[in-house]
């Protein structure tokens, strides 16, 4: 696991306030935060990130190698981005999907998204952690910025292992924090003071946006986010920086010929 010491996150820095009460992971309360928040998801992933989503999203099912016959499965999906950025990918994106989401609100918002579009799609309500899809069903699997959300990952990363076929690749984005001196004190700041300020001014929920930054610093390090995946079963596991670290894209394979140990991405720093 070399080159994989470095923290995804480090809580003291990354917190801000009652942590402890900020994160607890209890699937009815998520559900309920996300449902408050719907509305506005979508405008909030936009503003905060600088527009970056779309390109970190991008950056995934790029990783995916799709050939345009893909079943994809979408964990944690929220609004749709990321199922609609791997059906409308130019040339080569998925078949089909299937989303899976716990909050009605965000699955609606999707709904609407998706019909809008009349792309081959399906949503359903369900946990990470207890798949309601057949075993080697899917030949994809993604999740874009939930994983961290999930009561029980690894479970989530065991059963995203069963609904994938032999062969089948996982594509996993979730925050981290910088490495780089200078970029990573002003990303600490905008992280703790001014974005759950904006989350708060614009959602009007008072809690979401201080859950963000508490969740994020108590996600376990990059290496042992990757070892979960290799103990799920997952070979070449691979965690690749993106933006000089603020989010991690975690690839990894289904089978496949010998194992390799979890290593970081030969990727420059500011990809």
């Amino acid at each position: 696991m070399e080159g994989l010491s470095r923290r995804t996150a480090d809580s003291p820095e990354c917190g801000s306030g009652p942590t402890d009460e900020l994160i607890g992971r209890d699937p009815r309360r998520i559900e309920a935060m996300f449902d408050a928040i719907a509305r506005r998801y979508d405008l909030l992933n936009h503003l905060l990130s600088a527009g970056l989503d779309r390109r970190w999203r991008a950056r995934a099912i790029s990783a995916l190698h799709l050939s345009g016959r893909e079943r994809l499965l979408d964990l944690c999906a929220g609004t749709a981005d990321m199922m609609i950025a791997a059906l409308t990918r130019p040339r080569s994106g998925a078949a089909v999907a299937i989303g899976l989401d716990f909050s009605a609100a965000m699955l609606a918002r999707a709904q609407t998204k998706l019909g809008a579009r009349k792309l081959p799609a399906t949503l359903v309500r369900g946990d990470a952690s207890l798949i309601p899809v057949a075993s080697t069903a899917v030949d994809v699997v993604t999740i874009a910025f939930g994983i961290r959300n999930v009561q029980d990952q690894p479970a989530a990363c065991a059963e995203a292992y069963r609904v994938l076929r032999e062969g089948g690749r996982i594509a996993i984005l979730e925050f981290g924090v910088p490495w780089v001196p200078g970029v990573r004190s002003a990303y600490l700041w905008y992280f703790r003071s001014v974005l759950p300020w904006i989350g708060r001014a614009v959602s009007r929920h008072s809690e979401a946006y201080s859950y963000l930054p508490a969740s994020v610093g108590t996600f376990p390090p990059v290496a042992e986010f990757a070892a979960r995946l290799s103990a799920a079963g997952f070979n070449h596991v691979r965690a690749s920086p993106l933006s000089f670290g603020i989010v991690y894209l975690y690839t990894a394979t289904k089978g496949g010929h010998g194992e390799e140990s979890p290593q970081r991405s030969s990727l420059p720093a500011g990809s």
